[in-house]
């Protein structure tokens, strides 16, 4: 009772806020295989400052316009794109998942991979598999740990706790934001070079410095969607 009153709230709020020729949609984003609702979808209203998340349940409402095209991407999900045509409840928006196999895997370290052949034997077939050795060199009087660009001198107080302490609170976001495939889903959504997914990340990073510590990488992905969707 309690959850379909803060819907009936939700959208009422919002049909209050709703300016003239606006209606409103509103609904649950559900995985295509198994119908479970899907959290942390982006929804975007194409060539508009506007957007959203679903919630942890894949609920939404948002108002658009009629003849808008809502557009609902995920992190390792099809994007779908919704032509409004009228106000409408308890919609379905159904994703599929978009399943992408990388060809080469590249490994770096300095050190032998123990168990890689048990490794390559999960891999899909014909997949390449590089190992480079990456010697790290750290300064005479200092062993490389942590990580490259992390040492800690001998018999010396460890200078570098703070960086590994800042490196793991972001370590999620570091590694989203350097994602092939969250590269590729932003470059294929929004038809863009890399050039200008560079220039487009780098304005995001100074935009939203706390989306750093995020931990998340669906909300992180989120929150680029609707800022790439922002006009320049």
């Amino acid at each position: 009772m309690k959850f379909f009153l803060i819907c009936f709230l939700l959208l009422a709020s919002l049909a209050t806020l709703a300016q003239p020729g606006e209606i409103i949609l509103s609904g649950t984003v559900l995985d295509s295989a198994t119908f479970q609702p899907l959290p942390y979808v982006a929804i975007q209203i194409k060539g508009k400052n506007v957007g959203q998340s679903t919630s942890e349940n894949g609920k939404f409402a948002i108002a658009c316009s009629i003849k808008d095209t809502l557009i609902f991407t995920r992190l390792g999900y099809k994007a779908i794109f919704f032509h409004s045509k009228r106000s409408e409840e308890n919609l379905k928006i159904i994703l599929a998942e978009d399943a992408r196999m990388l060809k080469d895997v590249t490994i770096y370290n300095d050190l032998n991979v123990e168990g890689v052949d048990d490794w390559k034997k999960e891999l899909p077939a014909n997949t390449q598999v590089k190992l480079k050795n990456q010697p790290l060199e750290p300064d005479p009087n200092s062993v490389a740990t942590f990580g490259p660009g992390i040492t800690i001198g001998l018999g010396n107080k460890d200078k570098t706790k703070p960086k590994r302490d800042e490196l793991s609170k972001t370590e999620v976001y570091r590694k989203t934001i350097s994602s092939p495939e969250v590269k590729k889903q932003l470059m294929d959504l929004y038809g863009i070079t890399e050039a200008t997914y560079l220039k487009k990340l780098e304005r995001f990073n100074i935009s939203n410095p706390e989306a750093m510590y995020l931990t998340n990488q669906e909300e992180i992905v989120n929150l680029m969607i609707q800022f790439f969707a922002l006009k320049d």
